[in-house]
């Protein structure tokens, strides 16, 4: 589904449709809503359902540590990959709180429609 669900494990639901409304199904390019003052708690669960790799990359932001960059990683065919975005200093936007986060395949070009869909992200708030 390429689309992003963001829960709140503290409270054990998911966040409301304003929090969320910058996600969009089946998309190639998500931003993460991030909470601010509990930001360090926040990970990322990658579940590729297709039957080739793709790559998630995690945006540098514009906070004390993008000087870092991004972070890529690979999640083979069928497998399940997880981020903990503890250093969101050098993810997040500052200006809305957000992490962009990029899905494209295993060689860094455009996913179609049919990989998007078989492409689960959720980002969970500890």
């Amino acid at each position: 589904m390429a689309d992003v669900t963001v829960f709140d494990l503290t409270g054990g639901a998911a966040y409301d449709s304003e929090t969320t409304s910058g996600i969009t199904t089946g998309a190639a390019a998500q931003t993460v809503p991030c909470e601010n003052g509990r930001d360090q708690r926040l990970a990322l669960r990658i579940q590729n359902g297709d039957d080739e790799a793709v790559i998630a990359t995690v945006a540098a932001g514009d906070g004390v540590r993008s000087s870092l960059g991004e972070y890529a990683l690979t999640v083979a065919a069928g497998e399940t990959a997880y981020i903990a975005l503890f250093d969101t200093a050098r993810y997040k936007a500052l200006a809305d709180n957000d992490i962009d986060v990029t899905l494209t395949d295993s060689e860094g070009g455009a996913l179609e429609s049919g990989e998007l869909l078989n492409v689960q992200i959720e980002a969970v708030q500890l």
